[in-house]
């Protein structure tokens, strides 16, 4: 069952500081390899076409797609988790397996490993939130659903007269 995310508990943006300054250091190398390249010519350059232009390039283009979608990036609702950076579909709380966090150098987020044996990471390095911060309020909420759910069972089973 997919989650409605009608009622979020939290929603996480990007941080335009974050976003940006990755941006202008991208900026900064392509331009940097342009001048080189105009300098100096293709001739032997492909190593530095490739760290100069093609990484910066293709960066910049995954971050513009991400800094295309408006509103809140991740959602966390009484019902489920979205980041709408994988699509519109979220994922229930029954459906969540395990969530942990990340502990890379350069790659800072949350695992996210689902019931079926899928897995799907959350990056942070351009959100407003800190993984830590994040992994606490999944947290809250899966405990709160669980817990809600437990009460639902408890009703409906028959109490003994």
């Amino acid at each position: 069952m997919k989650p409605s995310l009608e009622h979020p508990l939290a929603t996480i943006p990007h941080d335009p500081r974050k976003s940006w300054s990755y941006m202008g250091m991208l900026a900064l190398l392509l331009l940097l390899g342009l001048v080189l390249v105009a300098q100096n010519g293709l001739e032997g350059q492909w190593g530095a076409v490739f760290m100069l232009i093609v990484i910066p390039g293709l960066a910049m283009f995954m971050i513009g797609g991400e800094l295309r979608l408006k509103g809140p990036i991740v959602i966390i609702a009484e019902d489920g988790l979205l980041d709408r950076r994988k699509g519109p579909e979220g994922e229930a709380w029954g459906d969540i397996q395990e969530a942990s966090i990340k502990r890379r150098v350069l790659n800072r987020g949350i695992r996210i490993e689902l019931t079926n044996g899928e897995r799907y990471d959350i990056d942070c390095s351009l959100l407003k939130a800190r993984p830590q911060d994040i992994m606490k309020l999944i947290q809250e909420a899966a405990q709160r659903a669980l817990s809600d759910e437990r009460a639902d069972r408890s009703e409906a089973a028959p109490r003994p007269s």
